[in-house]
């Protein structure tokens, strides 16, 4: 992407490699890189701000799929099924508030969900979370849980 910055591409890896909430990474971002004293002062053009944003989506995918994969369970970093719909929610907030497309997104979701569901059958492992859980997560993926379950 020409016409980028490079202050902008540093900020957009700071956000992509961000904490558990990458909105607040994406505005923390914006403030240092248009109105902090010590920050570069940019005026950014529409671009960069999507490639901001898009850095918030692929940082919320990672964390979902941090989430969503069965090799992580039992290790202090993964958060569990529960969280990964709290992080899809949030997810799916900022994809429509900031008008990208969220089915591509969706189906991504959908995707480490069903690889998650699979691979926990496959290794006979039990959710971590009641069947009615599961079932309102898929639901939240405009998916019928039946498919999935």
């Amino acid at each position: 992407m020409k016409g980028i910055r490079p202050e902008v591409w540093e900020e957009s890896e700071i956000i992509r490699f961000s904490g558990e909430i990458p909105e607040v990474a994406y505005w923390n971002s914006i403030y240092y890189l248009e109105d902090d004293p010590e920050g570069p002062r940019l005026r950014l053009n529409d671009e960069e701000k999507r490639l901001l944003k898009r850095a918030v989506i692929e940082r919320y995918l990672t964390i979902i799929l941090r989430d969503l994969t069965v090799a992580n369970i039992g290790k202090s970093h993964y958060r569990g099924l529960e969280r990964a719909m709290v992080n899809w929610g949030r997810l799916s907030l900022f994809a429509k508030r900031e008008g990208f497309s969220k089915e591509a997104i969706r189906q991504k979701v959908l995707e480490f969900l069903r690889l998650f569901l699979d691979e926990l059958r496959e290794k006979d492992l039990a959710l971590e979370v009641d069947r009615a859980t599961v079932e309102d997560f898929i639901r939240s993926l405009s998916f019928n849980p039946q498919a999935l379950l």
